[in-house]
């Protein structure tokens, strides 16, 4: 059991980190500056390449981490439509989807050159 909670809390902290993010007010994201388009879509881009990651820590499986972060960019954007000023946005879920498909290619493809230390993490 404890095995399973090592694996699965990266996962768990980045889906609170994400629906903590996805709870500020938009009045709040427009005073501080960070209401841009760019900077959304490169914060949803991130974090969601991160997130799949953290999903493949937990699984060891690569299509089932980039479903994961696709169902959960669903899930956030069907999140943001109950925060005032905020909605939810096709164009946030595609790229929530591009970035674990971005990181699944890294994974598939890539994984060789990662640094030791990333690869020892994410095989553990």
């Amino acid at each position: 059991m404890i095995m399973i909670i090592k694996k699965w809390f990266p996962a768990i902290l980045m889906m609170l980190v994400i629906f903590g993010v996805s709870s500020i007010p938009g009045g709040v994201i427009s005073e501080s500056g960070f209401d841009r388009e760019a900077y959304q879509i490169n914060a949803h881009f991130v974090l969601f390449i991160i997130l799949c990651l953290t999903f493949f820590k937990a699984t060891k499986n690569i299509l089932l981490s980039i479903i994961l972060t696709a169902l959960y960019g669903g899930v956030d954007e069907f999140h943001q439509r109950f925060v005032p000023l905020r909605n939810s946005s096709i164009l946030d879920m595609n790229v929530d989807t591009f970035g674990g498909l971005i990181s699944g290619l890294i994974l598939w493809k890539f994984q060789h050159i990662l640094p030791k230390k990333l690869k020892d993490w994410l095989n553990k």
